[in-house]
């Protein structure tokens, strides 16, 4: 398992570190750890955070959705 700092996990979401520290002390953001003193979060855990929040753009979506019913369509044909 590779603990990140603070400071690392600040520049792989680009925010700032006191937004990290925000996020902490609200309950959000990804998982961390304090171990004697200093904060570390799993990368394992940063990598989770970013997927539960990837979103798709609604327009995306829709085509996407408009896309299988067309190949449905087809192949009902």
């Amino acid at each position: 398992m590779k603990l990140l700092t603070t400071n690392a996990v600040a520049e792989i979401l680009a925010v700032p570190g006191g937004t990290l520290r925000y996020w902490r002390k609200v309950g959000l953001g990804p998982a961390w750890v304090k171990l004697e003193g200093s904060i570390r979060y799993a990368e394992e855990d940063v990598l989770r955070y970013i997927e539960r929040n990837r979103r798709t753009p609604s327009v995306r979506a829709y085509m996407e959705e408009k896309s299988a019913i067309w190949a449905r369509q087809d192949l009902a044909l």
